[in-house]
């Protein structure tokens, strides 16, 4: 009997220190774990310092955020997800320092073209006028150049989408605007007269502390000159490298937006349902001059979505955006 209580004492005793054992190994176990883990943090955190976050943060509101620098002309979006690619050779993104456009090869014009202004933007630097071809193509499209517009025979300005005289704080800027890439073939009274009186406005508003984001461009096809009624330019043979056939597209109409708000920062925070928008759609014909006034030719920019298929502020939140884009503009919005 003492010999069976001292085996069973030895056998609990053995099955004890197995226990505490087993139990010391799993604790261990788990500080290794939490160890590795926190080890591959620090290690984690090594790295992450040793490598730049070459990431900037942007402003975000309501699960909406801008891609691109405040300023820029892309800041509310890309309308037609226009991109740097020769497969998008009828929507091909160029980005200058002074304006971004979506260039059409098939067309031979820009399809928008889209730019901030403010007072900084406007200077004594004259209007330098020197038309040319856009060196900045791919090789292998066909570059416009002054001449191929024609206008003894047909009877088109070269327009710009984005104006030299928004551009005057700087030769080198002003120059820019006269790259062919940033014509399209505008009636004369469209872009003389109406055209023309739009953007002294838009400049009268930098002029007073306001800071605007502007997006120009063109739809369909067939315009009218004094001339007559065309859809299209034909190249003259001029460049044996070239096809023949090819033509410069005659939009039948032009259009513009204006996003205006008071000079200053964080602009994304500061869009609200009340800022100022203009819309203008008007005909690229002889005769829409009369009276002088872009203000007949106002509209909301959910008809020029409708009509182009584009997509704009599309950073804003819906709640703001929709309103924005409904409302018609009136002059006394801008305060």
């Amino acid at each position: 009997m003492k010999n069976k209580s001292f085996l069973l004492i030895l056998i609990i005793t053995v099955l004890s220190a197995f226990f505490i054992s087993a139990s010391a190994c799993s604790d261990h176990s788990e500080s290794d774990q939490s160890t590795a883990v926190s080890d591959q943090s620090v290690s984690d955190s090594v790295q992450s310092a040793a490598v730049p976050d070459q990431s900037v943060a942007l402003p975000e509101i309501a699960g909406r955020q801008s891609l691109e620098p405040e300023d820029s002309p892309l800041y509310w979006g890309n309308p037609s997800g226009a991109a740097d690619d020769l497969n998008y050779s009828t929507n091909y993104l160029m980005v200058k320092k002074q304006y971004a456009l979506s260039y059409n090869a098939e067309k031979l014009i820009p399809n928008w073209v889209m730019w901030h202004l403010s007072s900084s933007d406007l200077g004594d630097a004259g209007r330098r006028n020197d038309f040319r071809a856009d060196s900045a193509l791919p090789a292998g499209w066909y570059a416009v150049i002054k001449s191929d517009y024609q206008f003894v025979e047909y009877g088109f300005d070269r327009g710009h989408m984005c104006p030299s005289a928004d551009r005057t704080d700087s030769n080198e800027n002003n120059s820019a605007t006269f790259l062919m890439t940033n014509m399209i073939p505008q009636a004369p009274d469209c872009n003389r007269i109406v055209w023309k009186h739009l953007e002294s406005y838009e400049r009268k508003l930098a002029g007073h502390s306001k800071e605007l984001y502007i997006a120009a461009g063109q739809a369909g096809q067939g315009g009218t000159s004094a001339k007559g009624h065309f859809k299209s330019i034909k190249l003259r043979a001029r460049r044996t490298a070239f096809p023949a056939g090819l033509e410069i597209t005659v939009p039948a109409f032009c259009w513009k937006i204006i996003l205006v708000l008071d000079e200053g920062v964080n602009d994304f925070a500061r869009v609200t349902a009340e800022t100022p928008v203009i819309a203008v759609w008007m005909p690229n014909a002889q005769g829409i001059g009369k009276g002088g006034s872009w203000e007949q030719y106002i509209t909301t920019v959910d008809l020029i979505e409708e009509k182009t298929d584009y997509d704009f502020f599309a950073a804003i939140p819906d709640n703001i955006e929709d309103v924005l884009e409904a409302k018609l503009y009136h002059a006394d919005s801008v305060r």
